[in-house]
């Protein structure tokens, strides 16, 4: 069921019910999102800081015997290795597909793609405010610096440079970006569901944080549990909400103090 903006309550309104929740399960997987969710959205990529505040939580929920921790992000990888930099947890990279650091597309697939990027670079310099980030299996069209018509303009171009390749390459829309990706690689929901799959995690209690478009398909692999969405509130799959990356720190110092 998808919720309306206002009829999507704030999480800490329903919090007495979170922890029936909590406590009548003996274990929990926490789902966590990163640009938006855990840092604050930031010019650039790399320019993001994870609050030490945000980590020390981070790092009591991952060493607890009955919680699972994960984050799953359009990044790359090593990239949220690196900014988190905690042991004791899962780091999924590109919505979940990039669990481990051997995952390799096929050769025609990364031919499709280059071509797609290349495509691209050579259109898309005349639009302010938009720039391209290459990864090694996919690649971005940032939008956070242009206006509401260029960002329309844009993900339109894309969709019309991709579309020929669509039997390998797909677009996925979210809030500030387009990802150009291999058919191959999931969406959240998939990544979220794998791992709800595990014989260790039957019957566990999800917890979903998240902001992006591309989290739509987690709070619905979530919605038995706890999907929350984070920042401005919109038509959601989520059942509930937070205003931002402060309050999913503030929810998580909640949940810990509920499970000692």
């Amino acid at each position: 069921m998808t919720r309306a903006p206002a009829t999507t309550p704030h999480l800490f309104s329903q919090w007495d019910h979170i922890v029936r929740l909590i406590r009548k399960k003996k274990r929990l997987v926490v789902f966590l999102d990163f640009d938006g969710t855990l840092v604050r959205i930031a010019p650039l990529p790399e320019a993001v800081h994870l609050d030490q505040g945000t980590r020390n939580i981070l790092e009591k929920l991952a060493g607890h015997p009955n919680v699972t921790l994960a984050i799953i992000s359009g990044r790359q990888r090593a990239e949220l290795q690196r900014y988190i930099g905690l042991r004791k947890m899962k780091y999924m990279g590109l919505y979940g597909w990039e669990s481990n650091g051997k995952k390799r597309i096929p050769f025609p697939v990364r031919v499709a793609l280059v071509r797609a990027l290349v495509g691209l670079l050579a259109e898309l310099p005349s639009y302010p405010g938009v720039w391209i980030e290459p990864k090694r299996n996919s690649f971005s069209v940032h939008l956070l610096g242009a206006t509401a018509e260029t960002q329309r303009q844009v993900r339109k171009q894309v969709e019309k440079r991709v579309n020929p390749l669509r039997k390998t390459l797909r677009v996925m829309k979210n809030l500030r970006d387009v990802e150009v990706a291999p058919l191959s690689i999931g969406d959240k929901g998939v990544a979220v569901r794998k791992i709800l799959g595990e014989p260790a995690m039957r019957g566990a209690l999800p917890i979903y944080f998240g902001d992006d478009f591309s989290d739509e398909p987690a709070f619905a692999a979530t919605r038995k549990g706890v999907p929350i969405l984070v920042g401005k509130r919109r038509a959601t799959q989520a059942k509930f909400c937070v205003r931002g990356p402060a309050e999913v720190a503030a929810a998580l110092s909640r949940i810990e103090k509920t499970i000692r």
